[in-house]
């Protein structure tokens, strides 16, 4: 039984009916597809849902001798059933068992549809001064300049309203049903012969099957009109409240009867515009209700949204992809919110649903990757704030397996990185690290033990030994000689063959050995022009093993939490990511190069590429090279540009390396697990490895601790000196004194907030004028000697700075 409907439209042997919550319900003969149930049906006696259509808001039905129509609120088409005649306006003469969008009518904003017996008017189509059938629908030319406000179809004859309330005609007139005063057959519109009185006014037409009707008003009838009471009586807070709370639980309610029922292929793009309603009508219940008593909404939403096609989701993200990026920032928050109440709550539900959440927001992020900047979002908005335990659950889940849960699995760990921040990304990185770590001692006490003997420190520590001028060739052969599964176990590095007295902290290690790596005197690697980067070189040899014990010292850095000088483009933390280099990888590195093909790609006309007589041959790392081999000396045209941009990016990034950059991949991932690694950004797996930029002198000299004679308040006079000797030096030198005090230029990206200095006396022998700054990088320490000047302060820092090559400092060795 049919409830609250608002429109019946009969055609010749069925019916369809629109309900007031936009429902369509049809019932009668259906053997031409008229019912729209998708399937050829003799007859059905009792209304049947038409579910397809029931996401799109409908404002009409209609239908004809063996036809259908609908048409939504934003003035898309619908048709379906008999098209023998071209009646449903999809250019062929095919007939339709299900509702399907009439494309060529998307851009006409149609208000109304009547259908005839074998064919349909939209308001001013129709009637093209022709007896031939028209598959589409077209232009009556002959009602150019009249606003048409009513049509209505009969068998074979169609009428006309317009705004000077006048009535056309047009068709079948054999039984005098045109109007016209004597029987014709017009294929045009003209004017029917109305009874002339100026009291009356036609306010609507009406075609039976062989008649017509025109319903009168007079003008004389004042039209009634209503208003709001304005005698002053408010509503209480309280009542208005409530109003508003029982309109958001029915607007639920009703969300969460439709969304079951919204189909996987929606009929056209109108079908799919209550996807953009959905996130907005959210957005207004979370926010008058408690957040826990949204979530039940978000999971339907979500559950319809991944239940879409592949080409509707396209749809949907094409959308999504052009909204304000404010808009689509509150669309974000919205299943953040609803995210972070399920994920805050204890124990966490590790839920189908809940994944569902992730897959949506992972939907946006990838939305938001397509746009370009400044409407770009910032990828960090994508983030959960997530404690640490959370987080140490999901890694046991993923390093355990069902060991540690049955039937359980990681919920965000290396399946949705994008909602991680980096800190939480770094913190199961090292908390894996740690784990492999003591699990690669057991392993080895283990074996130990079944020979019958006890562990020596030695045998559970992966120890290096380098001497004094020689740290990168001694580092490389120990190297060679390693057991790879050794790399997992805790790092040691003595100095000079004398383990007793020369441990040298993993930090400095690190800091020598790459910055002889990378210097011209090894020759792995080429430079930019300004030989501020460098590269991989086209003319290496793949099995050079110098380039996978590179890689597997990349990795122990990352492992064992200790930045590295790798002076790289991004491009190599791309690669390291299976992210694709791209021209903007080729600006980094060669500014000159890549503005030149940036030029080509976006600049140049076809003619001036022309002028250019450039081919696909370049010159890179000193090699000549045809980009095309197949086809050498290609010339250069406007058509082939992004190839050829394409192609030189694609060889200095990948093909001019692959086995040397090969080599080296496998030695990093030798180190560190790949799947944890694959949590990072490019961005941030540089950041973590390399640092960042300190330049915050200010804040520096806020947190410096200071110890012995100079832990006084106020500041001690050589403290107050030291402070103007530091400001008076240049930006460089200050970057200098960072690197003799900590070892490095730069300071891990994510200890920026606990990185101090420590400053004391330092007890010499003899007059403190003589003696140099000492500084214990291992601790960030410096012992000040107690100078008597400014100046003398001043010129023995300086030199200090200067002189500071060598970095075993630990033993704070006089300069």
């Amino acid at each position: 039984m049919l409830c609250a409907v608002s429109q019946v439209a009969c055609g010749s042997h069925h019916s369809v009916a629109l309900t007031k919550d936009g429902q369509v319900y049809t019932w009668g003969q259906g053997s031409r597809g008229q019912l729209g149930l998708g399937k050829r049906q003799p007859s059905t006696k009792s209304p049947q849902h038409l579910n397809s259509l029931s996401a799109v808001p409908l404002v009409q039905v209609a239908a004809g001798g063996g036809q259908s129509f609908a048409l939504s609120v934003s003035g898309a088409v619908f048709s379906w059933g008999s098209n023998h005649c071209g009646q449903l306006g999809l250019g062929d003469t095919t007939d339709r068992h299900t509702p399907t969008p009439v494309h060529c009518l998307n851009l006409k904003k149609t208000t109304h549809i009547s259908c005839g017996k074998a064919h349909t008017a939209t308001l001013t189509k129709l009637g093209h001064n022709s007896f031939r059938d028209e598959l589409r629908p077209r232009l009556v030319a002959e009602l150019w300049g009249a606003k048409v406000t009513k049509i209505a179809c009969a068998r074979h004859h169609t009428l006309v309203l317009t705004d000077s309330k006048r009535v056309y005609s047009f068709g079948c007139g054999e039984q005098g049903q045109l109007g016209h005063g004597k029987e014709s057959h017009p294929s045009v519109p003209l004017p029917v012969q109305l009874p002339q009185d100026t009291n009356d006014v036609i306010k609507n037409i009406f075609a039976g099957e062989n008649c017509s009707f025109a319903v009168y008003t007079s003008n004389e009838v004042p039209a009634q009109s209503y208003s709001t009471d304005h005698n002053g009586h408010g509503f209480n807070h309280d009542v208005q409240e409530e109003a508003n709370t029982v309109r958001v639980n029915t607007v639920e309610g009703a969300l969460l009867n439709l969304l079951p029922s919204l189909v996987k292929q929606p009929v056209g793009v109108e079908g799919l515009r209550i996807f953009l309603i959905l996130n907005e009508l959210l957005h207004v219940i979370q926010n008058h209700k408690p957040p826990l008593k949204s979530i039940k909404l978000a999971k339907a939403i979500a559950a319809a949204i991944l239940n879409l096609s592949a080409g509707s989701l396209q749809v949907i993200g094409d959308w999504w992809s052009s909204l304000p990026s404010s808009t689509m920032s509150k669309h974000v928050e919205i299943w953040k919110q609803a995210l972070s109440v399920i994920l805050s709550n204890e124990p966490v539900h590790r839920s189908t649903e809940v994944r569902n959440l992730l897959l949506v927001l992972q939907y946006m992020y990838n939305v938001n990757q397509r746009i370009a900047e400044p409407q770009k979002m910032p990828e960090s908005e994508f983030c959960l704030l997530m404690n640490k335990t959370f987080y140490l659950e999901d890694w046991q889940l993923w390093r355990l397996g069902s060991s540690y849960k049955k039937n359980t699995e990681p919920l965000i760990l290396c399946s949705f990185p994008s909602v991680m921040d980096l800190e939480s990304k770094k913190f199961v990185f090292d908390l894996n690290a740690q784990f492999t770590q003591r699990k690669a001692v057991a392993r080895i006490i283990g074996e130990i033990q079944r020979e019958f003997r006890f562990p020596k420190p030695q045998d559970l520590l992966f120890e290096v030994e380098v001497r004094r001028g020689s740290v990168l060739k001694d580092t490389f052969e120990h190297l060679a000689f390693t057991n790879p599964s050794d790399y997992k176990i805790p790092l040691m590095v003595y100095y000079d063959e004398n383990m007793s007295m020369s441990y040298v902290n993993v930090k400095d290690f690190f800091y020598e050995v790459f910055h002889e790596v990378v210097s011209a005197e090894t020759g792995m690697f080429m430079y930019n022009d300004s030989k501020t980067l460098a590269w991989f070189p086209s003319k290496a040899a793949p099995k050079d093993q110098r380039y996978l014990h590179f890689g597997v010292l990349c990795g122990l850095a990352l492992y064992n939490q200790c930045i590295i000088h790798l002076p790289f483009p991004l491009a190599l933390f791309k690669k390291l990511l299976g992210v694709k280099p791209s021209l903007g990888d080729m600006m980094e590195f060669s500014p000159c190069v890549g503005e030149s093909l940036k030029n080509i790609l976006e600049d140049y006309t076809d003619d001036e590429i022309e002028i250019l007589d450039m081919d696909f041959s370049i010159n890179w790392d000193g090699t000549n090279v045809d980009l095309d081999p197949h086809n050498p000396e290609k010339p250069l045209t406007g058509q082939n540009r992004k190839e050829y941009v394409e192609a030189y990016v694609n060889h200095a990034f990948n093909t001019s390396l692959e086995g040397v950059f090969q080599e080296f991949k496998r030695g990093f991932f030798q180190v560190c697990d790949q799947d944890l690694v694959k949590l990072f950004r490019p961005r941030e797996l540089q950041e973590v490895l390399v640092g960042k930029d300190f330049n915050d002198w200010a804040r520096l000299k806020q947190v410096t601790v200071y110890e012995g004679k100079y832990n006084t308040t106020p500041l001690h006079p050589t403290i107050q000196m030291f402070w103007e000797v530091f400001d008076d030096l240049t930006e460089d030198q200050r970057k200098a004194f960072l690197c003799f005090v900590t070892g490095f230029e730069r300071v891990p990206i994510l200890d920026l907030e606990k990185f101090k200095m420590k400053i004391r006396d330092q007890q010499v022998q003899g007059p403190p004028d003589q003696f140099y700054p000492k500084a214990y990088t291992c601790y960030s320490d410096l012992e000040l000697p107690l100078y008597s000047t400014k100046e003398i302060m001043h010129t023995r820092l300086t030199e200090a700075l200067s002189s500071n090559k060598i970095i075993f400092k630990d033993a704070g060795t006089e300069l």
